[in-house]
């Protein structure tokens, strides 16, 4: 099966309760679309095409291997998606059949934007709401078969506390996608009174800019693969799983630039 085919097998299409003509309409109230949502009567949003190219290797990295972690198993699922965006990867495991799928974002403007999109599609099980990442609380909102933390974790000055919370609601696994920085020798450094050295994987401190998920901090905190797997170990993940790029991989996935890291709980 080629890559492309393999791809429009694993990203389904949208159903729409509007005609084509209301559906062209709804979608026209915004020209800012960051993702291209596909529906079945083939209207569609447009986005670039180097931002679509990313989007497409995620899914066809992703996609596939939740299809074979959950199966049949999909009506018992429950999904929360950390900082969902407008909506494209939770609108895919909703349409796959999931009993709750739970999106959340910090940006009032994604969240409007994805809403729109779970109206248009009339799906019941999926919604979507304003919230800040680090008030995800296992008490007030329960844990989750299935958590997305795709295109987040680079944005962030507190990658460990955000790993943290994402841990304490994930029952099962978590789909994590991120650049990475490039990897470096292990920095050392001296503890206290102790002897010697201590060492440890290197994460680089880069400046932040507009697209930051909070828009008011000066750097961002970025791991390398060997630090991130290490962080991800230390928040109580048990078994990690590095995705292989497929061939027609975007450049940053081909050269481990950019990650998707499977993290199951056991």
């Amino acid at each position: 099966m080629g890559s492309q085919e393999a791809l429009s097998r694993c990203i389904r299409p949208l159903p729409s309760a509007y005609s084509k003509r209301r559906l062209r309409t709804a979608l026209a109230k915004w020209t800012d679309w960051f993702y291209e949502f596909d529906f079945q009567d083939g209207v569609s949003t447009q986005t670039d095409p180097v931002v679509n190219e990313i989007h497409r290797t995620r899914a066809e990295m992703i996609l596939p291997f939740l299809d074979g972690q959950f199966g049949d198993r999909w009506p018992d699922v429950r999904c929360l998606d950390v900082a969902s965006h407008q909506g494209w990867f939770a609108m895919q495991v909703a349409l796959r059949g999931a009993r709750e799928v739970r999106g959340i974002d910090i940006r009032e403007s994604h969240v409007e934007r994805a809403s729109a999109i779970g109206e248009i599609t009339g799906l019941q099980n999926i919604r979507f709401e304003r919230r800040n990442l680090y008030e995800v609380d296992a008490e007030q909102d329960g844990v989750f078969d299935l958590t997305l933390f795709l295109g987040v974790l680079y944005h962030l000055d507190n990658p460990l506390e955000a790993l943290r919370t994402v841990r304490s609601v994930t029952k099962q696994l978590c789909v994590l996608e991120t650049q990475v920085a490039r990897s470096a020798p292990p920095l050392s450094c001296l503890w206290g009174s102790s002897p010697g050295l201590r060492e440890g994987p290197a994460m680089a401190v880069i400046p932040s800019d507009e697209g930051h998920v909070e828009g008011d901090r000066s750097v961002v905190l970025v791991p390398t693969l060997e630090a991130l797997y290490q962080v991800l170990y230390a928040v109580g993940f048990d078994r990690l799983y590095l995705c292989v790029p497929p061939q027609s991989a975007y450049e940053q996935y081909a050269n481990l630039d950019r990650v998707v890291v499977f993290a199951s709980v056991t």
